[in-house]
Order: structure tokens, then C-alpha cells, then sequence
């Protein structure tokens, strides 16, 4: 009973840690950046074993600089599970500027681990996220990148609580570009099965150590919907970052059934 009693007070220990996070995050202001390829908190989703899955991860800047205004970006994610354990994925990087032709900025593959699928036995579920990428040099200075992605959720009905720390840097021994990292974070209320209205929370901490050369700090928050209709499933929300130069994005994650 002791054990039970101590798992419990972990787990809502842990619960209140990313609330906090999330809502600190939410109170930042900071520099702005271009809205990225994927706009997306990793959860407890996983692709079937021995089935391909399709994602489609879509962007539009409806308001902001320059340089990203009216820029929209489509990014395919093929997904295959190997087994209950590992899945692997490749996506690839498009995008279009106003009055511009449609370029890619290049492509990632990625592979994810958990120790065992979410069940009702546990209200707690992690997993990790790998990825290496080459990207053009406009998108990304270094070209190639890699990203250990830390994923971990609380859930208890209708809440679903997640967070997802992300550090990233170059695949190279002398960088342009220094490691950075990240925390993401979602709240979510399920209305009903197959709906859940949500906010999520996206803040780049920068670079590890002093860069002047690099953006040290932006933020985003988003709110958004997940959703059903028939075997495909959405995810679509409106953004707004804050700062010296905002800007308002709409994204969509489209589930394709295969």
C-alpha cells in the first residue's frame, strides 16, 4: 500500500510539474522565429505494427514579417511500426513563399521507442523520439541535424496532459550553429469521444550556451482541436507568438488512413 500510495504522489507530482511548465512557458515573451516543418506535441500515438501510416503536417503564416508572411508549408510523414516497442518514420520538407514556386527544404527519418504501449493500468506513459535530417542550407545553416526528443504524458479522464523536451543540434564536429533545446507542452479536455479542445505551448530555449549569432529564446501558444471523421484524424489550431515581431499561424495535422 505504501508503494501504491508513493506511485500516486509521483504521478501527480509529475502532472503539476508540466502544468507549471506549461503555464510559465505561456507567461514568456521572447524573439520570434518562422513557424517550423512540424508543429506537433508528441503524446502516446503510435503507428500499428506491420501497417504504414501517413501524416500530413500543413502550416500557413497568416500574419507576421516580411520575410514569412503568406508562406505555407507541407510536410508528408510516412510512418511504419515495426513492433509494439519501435516505429520509424521519414518526412519530407516542402514549402511555398508568396509569389514563389514550391521548394523542399530537404528530408528527416526517425525512429521512436517506448518501454510498453499505454494502458488503463497506468495513467503514465513515455517514450523517445530519434532524428537526423539533411536540410538545405536556407532552412537549416549546418544541413545536417539530429534531435533526442523526451516524451512523457499524464492522463487521467478527460484530461490529457503532455510534455516533450527537445534537444537538437548539429551532426557535424565544428557547428555554425550551437545545440539548442526545447520544451513543448499540451493540455487537453476530451468534450467527447473522438474530441478534445486543447492549448499548446512551444518554447525554444536557444542555444545551450552563449550565441549572439543565434535566436536565444522564442515562444508560441496554440489553441487546438483533435478530432474524427470517419478513419481520419485531425489536429488544427491557431497560433499566435509574441514578441517584437508577431506572427499568427494556422496548422493542421491531417491523419490519412491507408
Amino acid at each position: 500500500m505504501g508503494n501504491e500510495n508513493c506511485k500516486q504522489v509521483f504521478l501527480q507530482r509529475y502532472a503539476v510539474a508540466i502544468a507549471s511548465t506549461f503555464i510559465f512557458n505561456v507567461l514568456l515573451s521572447a524573439d520570434v522565429n518562422a513557424a517550423p516543418e512540424e508543429i506537433q506535441v508528441y503524446l502516446d500515438d503510435f503507428a500499428d505494427v506491420g501497417k504504414p501510416g501517413l501524416d500530413l503536417h500543413t502550416n500557413f503564416v497568416s500574419s507576421g514579417s516580411q520575410s514569412t508572411y503568406h508562406q505555407f508549408r507541407v510536410t508528408p510523414e510516412f510512418s511504419y511500426g515495426i513492433n509494439t516497442n519501435w516505429e520509424v518514420a521519414a518526412y519530407w520538407l516542402t514549402v511555398k513563399d508568396p509569389g514563389g514556386s514550391p521548394q523542399t527544404d530537404g528530408m528527416k527519418l526517425r525512429t521512436r521507442w517506448r518501454p510498453k504501449a499505454p494502458s488503463t493500468a497506468s495513467i503514465f506513459y513515455w517514450a523517445v523520439n530519434v532524428e537526423v535530417g539533411q536540410l538545405s542550407r536556407r532552412f537549416y545553416q549546418d544541413q545536417t541535424s539530429g534531435e533526442i526528443k523526451l516524451i512523457g504524458v499524464w492522463k487521467t479522464d478527460p484530461w490529457t496532459l503532455g510534455m516533450n523536451l527537445n534537444l537538437d543540434r548539429a551532426l557535424k564536429s565544428h557547428p555554425i550553429q550551437a545545440a539548442t533545446s526545447e520544451i513543448d507542452t499540451k493540455i487537453a479536455y476530451q468534450i467527447r469521444e473522438g474530441l478534445q479542445l486543447g492549448i499548446e505551448n512551444y518554447s525554444f530555449l536557444g542555444a545551450n550556451h552563449s550565441d549572439p549569432n543565434q535566436p536565444q529564446s522564442s515562444h508560441s501558444n496554440y489553441w487546438a482541436t483533435d478530432f474524427n471523421l470517419g478513419k481520419w484524424d485531425f489536429n488544427v489550431g491557431i497560433g499566435r507568438t509574441l514578441g517584437q515581431s508577431p506572427e499568427t499561424v494556422l496548422k493542421a495535422i491531417i491523419g490519412v488512413p491507408l
